[in-house]
C-alpha cells in the first residue's frame, strides 16, 4: 500500500496539477490533504473542485477556516489577511460547505493521526523540540497505539521522532527513503504544494509505503510563471508572487 500526503496547496493550482500528475505515475491506494486548501495564492475555486473531483481525505486548516469566517484570520499578517479576505468573496458556497465539513483531526484505519497544526488545533505549530513533546504526548494519551502522525502547517519538511525512552528528536532531511523503525514514534511534513517555504520553488509531497514503512520526500516543478500571473491578475499582493519563486 502506498499513501501520498500533500499539504497547504493555497489556491495553487499549477502547483497542485503538478503534484497530482506525479502521483497518478505511481499505484498509490490513497491522497491525503492536511489542510490549507485555500489562501494566499489565486485559485481557491479550482483546488477546491479538484480536490473535491479527486475525493482526497481531507483536513481542515487555519487558512480553510478563516475562508468560511474571515474573524478567524484577523490574527494574520496584513497579506495572509488581503489573500483571505479575497479568497472568501472568491468562493462559492458550496465550496465554503465543503471546507466546513472538514475535521481538524482525523484518524485513518486506527493508524495513522493527521492534522493541519497540532493535534486538535490547526493553529498551533509543531517547529520546535517542545512542541513536537506536546504533540507526542497528545497521541500517547489520546490516541494510544497510534506511532504515526502527519501534519502540515510550517510549509517545512520535517520528520520527529519519539524513542522508546521518550527522547524526541527532529531527523535530518534525506532524498533517500527513509526507513521508519516500527518502535518509534514520528511526526511527519510532507512540506507545502503551493507556498514552499525551504528556499526552492518546486511543489513538495510525500509517498508513505507500507510493508517496510517508509517515506520518501518528493518535489516537482510547475508552471510557476502561470501562478504568479494569476496572483498579479487578482491584483494580490506582489509579494505573494515574488516569494513562490524564491521559496520563503
Amino acid at each position: 500500500m502506498k499513501i501520498a500526503f500533500i499539504s497547504d496547496i493555497h489556491s495553487n493550482l499549477e502547483a497542485l496539477k503538478a503534484v497530482l500528475g506525479e502521483i497518478d505515475k505511481e499505484n498509490i491506494s490513497l491522497i491525503v490533504n492536511l489542510g490549507d486548501l485555500v489562501g494566499y495564492n489565486a485559485s481557491p475555486r479550482e483546488c477546491v473542485d479538484l480536490v473535491k473531483q479527486r475525493q482526497i481525505i481531507s483536513i481542515l486548516g487555519n487558512h480553510d477556516r478563516a475562508a468560511i469566517e474571515l474573524k478567524f484570520a484577523e490574527g494574520f499578517n496584513i497579506l495572509a489577511y488581503q489573500a483571505l479576505a479575497w479568497s472568501a468573496k472568491s468562493l462559492a458556497p458550496e465550496h465554503k460547505r465543503f471546507l466546513k465539513k472538514l475535521e481538524h483531526t482525523r484518524m485513518l484505519w486506527d493508524r495513522f493521526l493527521v492534522f493541519h497544526g497540532a493535534p486538535g488545533n490547526p493553529d498551533a505549530y509543531l517547529s520546535f523540540l517542545f512542541q513536537a513533546k506536546k504533540a507526542f504526548n497528545y497521541m500517547r494519551q489520546k490516541t494510544p497505539g497510534v506511532r504515526i502522525g502527519f501534519f502540515g502547517h510550517t510549509h517545512h519538511r520535517a520528520v520527529w521522532q519519539r524513542d522508546v525512552r521518550g527522547k524526541v528528536s527532529r531527523l535530518e532531511m534525506s532524498q533517500d527513503d527513509l526507513l521508519l523503525d516500527p518502535e518509534q514514534m514520528y511526526l511527519i511534513n510532507p512540506g507545502s504544494v503551493g507556498q514552499p517555504r525551504q528556499r526552492q520553488w518546486k511543489a513538495s509531497y510525500l509517498i508513505f509505503s507500507n510493508e517496510p514503512e517508509t517515506i520518501q520526500f518528493r518535489s516537482v516543478a510547475y508552471d510557476l510563471h502561470s501562478a504568479q500571473a494569476k496572483i498579479r491578475a487578482a491584483q494580490l499582493p506582489e509579494y505573494l508572487a515574488e516569494r513562490l519563486e524564491t521559496g520563503v
